[in-house]
């Protein structure tokens, strides 16, 4: 019992992080364009790194935009439709999405985390190794 409490508690603590990004959410490549970075000098290993976790990005249970969302609640106004449990389903299924979405949220802000520390690490070794 004291596990899930605690990995409940760890949970919420993620869940109602306010993080202050140091990088925009790009691929390593991408993001080396954007900070106008030449990376020749930097550590193989971390860029592999840092590579390897962006291919690990999660995938939202609804997506990146808002159709998701519309069908969630496409689907939610269907089940109102069932004659003496649409209630109840609807009910459900809106509590099981809040719960995905959740999920959805602290699995990119863990992952987020991270993927920011392997960025950190290639700027630490670019700017050092200069």
């Amino acid at each position: 019992m004291r596990g899930l409490v605690n990995r409940w508690r760890v949970f919420w603590k993620d869940f109602n992080s306010d993080e202050d990004w140091k990088f925009p959410e790009l691929s390593p490549v991408k993001l080396q364009k954007s900070l106008d970075v030449s990376w020749s000098f930097i550590d193989h290993g971390e860029y592999v790194r840092a590579e390897w976790m962006w291919s690990r990005k999660p995938k939202l249970i609804l997506g990146e935009g808002g159709l998701g969302y519309a069908v969630l609640i496409f689907v939610a106004l269907l089940l109102l439709l069932v004659p003496k449990v649409g209630v109840f389903l609807t009910i459900g299924w809106c509590l099981t999405m809040l719960g995905a979405i959740a999920r959805d949220v602290v699995r990119s802000i863990r992952w987020r985390r991270e993927y920011e520390v392997s960025i950190t690490r290639i700027m630490r070794s670019h700017w050092h190794l200069r």
